[in-house]
């Protein structure tokens, strides 16, 4: 294999994909020049991000009477303008990012044989599709940079600047500038699989605390468990709060991203204008499902540990712990969710699911109504 899925190869992988949006905090004790650089490279890939955006932004107004360079620019204004919003929430959570990726990476170091084992069990099930995600966004962007060799456009992406761009090196600069904000848009699946790492790592611990929970012999083990499960619920809470805007950021970007580039999927286009709408789109999409796959699973074993307990031998021979029992199992049917009120349902694989089911019927909508409009074009007008 190319890959050796263990947890170190994990980490370094995602801590890699995360220079893209600098999105990985320093833990304390790191020496001062890497924080300054950290910070010069923060604030360098948020100005570039936000300035890419602003000449977006005045291409679709000059272009709004164009439907199709309109919904291409605002495919590229919510793309662009996605990597920078997440940077700002990773920002202002930066402290608490910085405490729940530091325990996980301590605990995973410190594993277990048996707990290494599950972990080993979560890569191998969510790695793939990692992979997968960020390989192919790595080539829609060399597709998309490379892109005005072929086609009639001065820029990777549809930007207008009110000044004259004819003169060198002034073309040249903005190119560069237009490709490395591009390149910049390869953080948008960064940032979700670092909080899916965050989600299958407290899944995992729920299933193993689990399995202890089946093996309980005494009182002392029994409250063990308890603590446990207490500050797995407490560690859940705070991925929820860390993450919550940046998933509703991904939801929200992909209805935009659906709907823009929907236009062009099902136009008349040529197939090669089509292309790089239906891979970004299938990319962007599957960041969705990149953090919903580990939520449902945060969700599935928090109701397993409630179950675990209730079905222990010594547990349901207990009669002096059954109140504790009782809450414990009660809390483990409320398990935390993701979900920001009026823009963001809880995220699951029901939502996911939804996304989907919904965007296909906003596809044949579209396509059945550009069919009628093509129809009503082609029927002469009677004397």
């Amino acid at each position: 294999m190319l890959f050796k899925a263990t947890p170190e190869f994990a980490l370094k992988f995602t801590k890699l994909i995360a220079l893209l949006g600098t999105s990985w905090p320093n833990y304390e004790g790191t020496p001062k020049w890497k924080l300054v650089v950290f910070q010069i490279r923060w604030w360098s890939t948020f100005f570039l991000a936000i300035t890419a955006c602003l000449t977006m932004c005045y291409a679709a107004c000059n272009q709004y009477q164009n439907i199709l360079n309109l919904t291409k620019s605002l495919f590229d204004i919510s793309n662009t303008s996605q990597t920078f919003v997440k940077m700002f929430f990773c920002k202002v959570h930066y402290k608490r990012m910085q405490y729940l990726l530091c325990d996980m990476e301590k605990y995973v170091t410190k594993a277990k044989p048996h707990e290494r084992d599950l972990f080993i069990k979560y890569i191998k099930r969510c790695g793939k599709l990692h992979l997968t995600v960020m390989g192919s966004g790595l080539l829609i962007i060399h597709i998309i940079i490379l892109a005005p060799i072929a086609l009639p456009q001065p820029f990777p992406n549809i930007a207008e600047y009110p000044f004259p761009i004819d003169g060198h090196p002034t073309y040249e600069l903005l190119y560069l500038h237009q490709s490395c904000a591009t390149i910049h848009c390869l953080s948008i699946p960064a940032f979700d699989c670092q909080i899916a790492m965050l989600l299958w790592y407290a899944g995992a611990r729920l299933e193993l605390l689990s399995e202890e929970c089946k093996t309980i012999t005494d009182n002392k083990q029994f409250v063990e468990c308890i603590k446990q499960h207490q500050y797995l619920l407490w560690y859940i809470q705070e991925i929820t709060t860390s993450s919550r805007h940046i998933l509703a950021t991904t939801g929200c970007t992909c209805i935009l991203t659906a709907i823009s580039s929907g236009v062009h999927i099902v136009s008349n286009e040529p197939v090669a204008f089509k292309v790089p709408f239906m891979i970004s789109w299938v990319i962007v999409s599957s960041t969705l499902y990149i953090t919903s796959w580990p939520a449902e699973n945060v969700l599935q074993m928090c109701e397993q540990v409630g179950m675990a307990l209730y079905e222990s031998p010594w547990v349901q021979n207990s009669k002096e712990l059954n109140s504790s029992i009782l809450f414990v199992v009660q809390r483990s049917q409320k398990p935390s969710t993701i979900e920001v009120p009026g823009i963001l349902p809880v995220l699951s694989l029901r939502y996911f699911a939804m996304f989907l089911s919904r965007t296909f019927s906003y596809f044949t909508t579209l396509r059945v109504l550009l069919d009628k409009i093509n129809l009503d074009m082609e029927i002469p007008a009677e004397d």
